[in-house]
């Protein structure tokens, strides 16, 4: 990150002008150097303060933004991020189509403006012979870690969020993938407004753009992005499996981790991303009926050849504080499922609901318990991929194979 990022805002109307320039100004690496009230006006300050980003209203009187989009990325390496008050696919389509990095609502929240714009700085294109070119430097291969449960109510979404935000950092770009697509919340847990989600993706025609997908991933106020999941059940049926693993694959050619949150139906999907995961992190609770059902899921592991047990991580999660509650003891547990236990999370219900409240991992607090025990979680997946990368270094002339079905 430079000492500033070197801003410029385009919008014809002033009080907007200003409304982001003052958030911008608490922010010690952002420099607001200038604005522009028309889309021509944009296009000559951009060719003489030569900005790293540029924030950029569609509507303008003589010219609009995407239009001047176009021509500024043809001259000016700097990224541009498209701001409007609407927030449907078609416009968001049409500026990534003219250039744009990125897309953000109006008004922005603060902490979204904040990730947005330090992203769009990182991905800024690159002078190279008199030309403009993309940077396109991060393309190495990354980690899917998929987070499953076959018990609902297992608290799989807190547990993906909380290793996500525990694996990211700035040299790791970390993705969240919210796999449930019927009722997925995990954009909810993170406080991320859903005006983008996969749907776009699924419906690009021909291969899945890197532009696309960073246009349509929604943005944390950590940095980290997330894929949200689609509006409802009708929209989810658009979904195919092998489209979705597609996406997934792709995304671990842009990403360093991608974590994705699943449902407890073990359809094509699901399956699907089991076997193509790095690390499955198995969640149980200490019930009966979760059990029974993470026994009949080690069974169909068993029964398929070429899937590694190896790459499983048992985590036990809503473990009462009370020894007298009832539960099940989670020693007891893993002797009947002949299954080591990883990690045991704490029931503790303020410390959850004050970090989905305020939209942030309770890894925040790695000190106290429950963010203790996550934090530790997340450092034994990154312990086990870490080792994944050395086996791949030293086997490096022979494929990896991704195969196999469950029964």
């Amino acid at each position: 990150m430079p000492d500033k990022i070197r801003i410029m805002i385009v919008d014809d109307v002033e009080t907007s002008q200003k409304g982001l320039a003052r958030l911008l100004s608490f922010e010690p690496d952002m420099d607001v150097i200038g604005f522009a009230g028309t889309g021509s006006e944009a296009i000559a300050k951009a060719q003489m303060m030569k900005p790293d980003v540029i924030l950029m209203d569609i509507n303008m009187p003589d010219m609009d933004g995407l239009s001047a989009t176009e021509e500024i990325t043809k001259l000016v390496a700097c990224s541009i991020v498209m701001i409007s008050v609407q927030s449907d696919r078609d416009y968001m389509r049409r500026a990534m189509q003219a250039g744009a990095v990125d897309f953000l609502p109006k008004p922005p929240s603060a902490d979204e403006l904040y990730a947005t714009v330090r992203n769009a700085y990182e991905r800024r294109p690159k002078i190279v012979a008199g030309s403009v070119q993309t940077d396109t430097t991060q393309t190495s291969s990354g980690h899917i870690i998929v987070v499953y449960s076959p018990q609902g109510g297992s608290g799989v979404t807190t547990v993906a969020v909380n290793i996500a935000g525990c694996l990211l950092s700035q040299q790791d770009r970390t993705v969240l993938v919210d796999a449930n697509l019927q009722f997925g919340d995990a954009a909810v847990h993170l406080d991320v407004r859903t005006e983008r989600n996969i749907i776009t993706l699924v419906q690009a025609s021909g291969d899945l753009d890197p532009d696309l997908i960073e246009n349509v991933l929604m943005t944390h106020g950590s940095g980290m992005r997330i894929l949200a999941a689609p509006r409802g059940p009708s929209e989810a049926s658009e979904v195919t499996a092998e489209r979705f693993l597609q996406i997934v694959h792709t995304l671990a050619n842009q990403f360093r981790y991608v974590v994705v949150d699943t449902s407890t139906h073990l359809d094509g999907i699901t399956i699907g991303l089991l076997e193509l995961a790095d690390v499955v992190v198995l969640v149980g609770v200490p019930t009966l009926p979760s059990v029974k059902n993470i026994k009949l899921v080690l069974e169909l592991f068993d029964e398929s050849p070429d899937f590694d047990k190896g790459k499983v991580i048992f985590a036990m999660n809503k473990i009462p504080v009370d020894k007298k509650s009832g539960a099940l003891n989670p020693e007891e547990i893993s002797k009947s499922l002949r299954l080591p236990i990883k990690s045991v999370i704490p029931a503790l219900e303020k410390p959850f609901l004050e970090s989905l409240n305020r939209g942030v991992p309770v890894i925040v607090n790695p000190r106290q318990s429950p963010g203790r025990e996550l934090q530790q979680l997340g450092e034994e997946v990154k312990k086990i991929l870490t080792s994944v990368e050395v086996e791949e270094a030293v086997t490096a002339d022979k494929p990896k194979p991704r195969k196999g079905r469950f029964g």
